[in-house]
């Protein structure tokens, strides 16, 4: 398939940016994922105990198609915008601000409605910030660094899941000490990278004029003509779909299943997952890391990333025999060893399959798409398969285990990249 070559970056990228691009990601998924992982989970079952699943169910959903439209804009904005700030900075300063204030109107929330609110203000701002940051990619790197950089950027996740798992879900108690915690770290963890980030402005006679109707209809990017990005799209859709399954309803499972206070009297299910989140901070860092550089010597990103999706398929499945908890943390490494080396190659296969390097920022609000509308099917599908008793993980674990296969799979089509 044909790419517009226009303007892809060719000068290798210094350990200083990749250690400011890498910290900055990390904060972004320390304000992001306690905040679905825990502090929603908590929140809904303040407001109705007896249906919290439900609850957590259109939270999410609602705000996860906002979060889809907000990538999508913002990832075509910021390509067009010409402010002498450049065109990817503005937006990170505005969104993590804007977060920033939406975690006020979530933790003050006392009615399901107003809870939804405020997590519709936070993914609208949160995705303004978080499309513009992961645009840089590729605006600086080369293809011959990509798979290194992306491993760094992956452990984001699994880093940011484990230090907000810890401090949020075991450190700290006090429920505004826990919002303050993520919104300090979302804004302090960005400052290096953007005062540091080389982002020239673009000059007003590059942007096109705007045209409402050109604008939404330009969103639209053709499979049939763009087959590698289509399946790419799918595949990384399918898996995060999976994933989102089992990082947004792991807190129930420890409740109501493993029943965790009991196992250790004294301690709270959000230790537990803590716990889970650590071990397999420890497997996803190794396995990012040591599969994002060896897919850059070997040139291969489809094999890689086709086995992890496996491996996950593989660490859903023991989570739905409803382990024991020894078995369960054994799982967990497996399910870390999968996700961390998924998301890193995932990451680097998607960057080389966007249709246009001048327009890199709607590609990947697109590709995007495959990140959010996860979080709006995860919760209809929970529904669907925990059943009115809000009970039965084992088909939620199965359809999870089915779910990452099938992404795997949607991933070897793809031509333009071995």
């Amino acid at each position: 398939m044909a790419f517009d070559q226009g303007g892809r970056p060719e000068a290798r990228v210094r350990a200083s940016f990749i250690a400011a691009y890498t910290l900055a990601q990390i904060a972004a998924f320390v304000s992001f994922q306690p905040l679905l992982q825990v502090l929603l989970p908590l929140k809904a079952a303040a407001i109705d105990p007896a249906a919290k699943a439900v609850v957590l169910s259109q939270v999410t959903f609602y705000g996860a198609i906002v979060a889809s439209i907000a990538n999508l804009l913002a990832g075509a904005i910021s390509d067009r915008t010409t402010s002498r700030f450049g065109r990817r900075r503005p937006w990170m300063v505005i969104g993590a601000l804007g977060a920033a204030l939406a975690y006020l109107a979530i933790m003050n929330a006392r009615t399901p409605l107003a809870l939804i609110g405020g997590v519709i203000l936070f993914q609208l701002t949160f995705n303004l910030c978080f499309s513009a940051l992961v645009a840089v990619l590729p605006d600086r790197v080369p293809d011959t660094q990509k798979g290194l950089v992306a491993a760094f950027l992956s452990l984001g996740n699994p880093i940011g899941t484990a230090i907000g798992a810890v401090v949020i879900g075991g450190l700290l108690v006090v429920e505004g000490q826990r919002y303050a915690a993520i919104s300090a770290a979302l804004l302090l963890g960005l400052a290096p990278f953007v005062l540091t980030l080389r982002d020239p402005p673009l000059a007003k006679t590059d942007a096109p004029p705007f045209r409402l109707l050109a604008f939404l209809a330009g969103l639209w990017i053709d499979p049939r003509r763009h087959p590698d990005f289509a399946f790419a799209w799918l595949g990384r859709f399918l898996v995060l779909v999976a994933l989102t399954l089992v990082q947004s309803y792991m807190l129930y499972f420890l409740q109501d299943v493993v029943d965790y206070p009991r196992l250790f009297p004294g301690h709270r299910a959000e230790e537990g997952l803590a716990i889970l989140a650590t071990v397999s901070t420890v497997f996803n860092v190794v396995c990012a890391m040591l599969g994002g550089v060896l897919s850059d010597r070997l040139r291969r990103r489809k094999l890689f990333a086709f086995g992890a999706a496996l491996t996950l398929a593989a660490a859903m499945t023991v989570f739905s025999t409803s382990p024991s908890w020894p078995v369960l943390l054994g799982a967990y490494v497996i399910y870390g060893c999968g996700a961390g080396c998924f998301c890193a190659i995932d990451l680097a296969l998607v960057t080389q399959v966007l249709p246009s390097q001048r327009d890199a920022g709607k590609g990947l609000g697109v590709i995007n798409l495959a990140n959010t509308l996860p979080q709006a099917l995860a919760p209809v599908l929970a529904v669907l398969c925990l059943g009115p008793a809000h009970e039965n993980f084992r088909l939620f674990f199965l359809m999870a285990a089915s779910l990452a296969t099938a992404g795997g799979l949607a991933i070897l089509p793809i031509r333009g990249v071995r």
